[in-house]
């Protein structure tokens, strides 16, 4: 459900009252191999409970009610990988979930009018249970272009029941309300592989996408709705060399992100399409202390992550939203 209070009041409030929040889990898991050890299976059973329990204090709204909350669950997990020649298996997955809500997200009542947001509890949300299959491929012992290779690409699909997403209502500045809510059933799936190649001259190089989409199923009318909140194809490639002493090396990452297509949201502000360079490096002044340095978007990219800059309409401070410019960091790690 939606609870809508009339009005949160001013600063100074707690965006959630002092909570006392348990998580507790158990997992069991067996490894059983056969066929001189080409075929694994890996049955396994968890079991969480959570307890969430609040209590009421002055710096929050009086006038906004607080919700307690527990369950539990038993949860069964089934994998196997095999084999079918040396350098190159299949491995599969099925799995139930279950996740909790958290305390900020059943008692969260926080209002910045000047921003143009709020935020409003759920003392009716629900834990989110799933289903998950996942099928793919990788390699071991491989070589390509004289180097070694490691790879694996999997697709996956998940159905959730009570998925728990936040969602906003009007626009930035009217204000927005954001809440935490129960979808009811989501479907997601998509495709996610990597690929690494290491030479022994200390060069290496790293490739990988994440694809994913997602359906909002109303259990009223069984209306399939794209689900806004999955990220855009995503890729990033990367260069590395490490000195095969291990006394220093650097790495170069490009990250290139798809604009989200219009048919998957309703929203008006769609971020361009970008791509950032990111550089890296590390010495090892002595076998205690190494020394670190970063600089980040090295090209000074304008650049919106789809999650920051889901629900901001045209016109508002969208700037505000964006990730930093070009950028650098320093830093010393010392072992004792």
């Amino acid at each position: 459900g939606t609870y809508l209070p009339a009005k949160l009041p001013n600063f100074p409030t707690r965006p959630f009252p002092n909570t006392d929040f348990t998580l507790a889990g158990l997992f069991i898991q067996d490894e059983i191999s056969f066929l001189d050890g080409r075929v694994t299976f890996f049955p396994s059973l968890r079991y969480d409970s959570f307890e969430i329990k609040a209590e009421r204090e002055a710096l929050y709204p009086l006038s906004i009610p607080i919700a307690d909350q527990s369950d539990s669950r038993v949860t069964p997990r089934f994998g196997v990988v095999a084999w079918p020649t040396e350098h190159l298996g299949v491995f599969f997955n099925y799995a139930q979930g279950f996740k909790a809500p958290s305390p900020s997200q059943v008692n969260n009542a926080f209002s910045n009018l000047a921003s143009g947001y709020t935020s409003i509890p759920n003392p009716d949300l629900q834990p989110e249970t799933s289903e998950s299959l996942e099928l793919g491929l990788r390699s071991r012992d491989t070589t390509l272009f004289g180097a070694d290779l490691r790879a694996q690409g999997n697709a996956f699909m998940a159905q959730y029941e009570d998925f728990i997403d936040q969602v906003q209502f009007g626009n930035f500045g009217d204000p927005a309300i954001f809440q935490w809510v129960n979808l009811g059933e989501v479907e997601i799936w998509g495709l996610e592989g990597r690929a690494d190649l290491t030479w022994d001259n200390g060069f290496g190089l790293t490739v990988s996408a994440a694809y994913a989409e997602g359906e909002e199923i109303d259990p009223v009318t069984g209306v399939h709705s794209p689900l806004e909140t999955i990220d855009p194809l995503k890729l990033v490639t990367g260069l590395s060399y490490n000195d095969p002493d291990g006394r220093f090396g650097g790495q170069a990452i490009v990250t290139h992100v798809t604009q989200k297509d219009e048919s998957d949201t309703a929203q008006a502000f769609r971020p361009d399409a970008f791509a950032i360079l990111d550089l890296t490096a590390y010495w090892n002044l002595t076998d205690a202390a190494t020394l670190r340095a970063g600089l980040f978007n090295a090209t000074d990219e304008t650049y919106w992550w789809w999650s920051d800059a889901r629900g901001v309409a045209p016109g508002a401070s969208i700037d505000g939203f964006s990730q930093p410019g070009r950028n650098f960091s320093v830093s010393v790690a010392y072992r004792f």
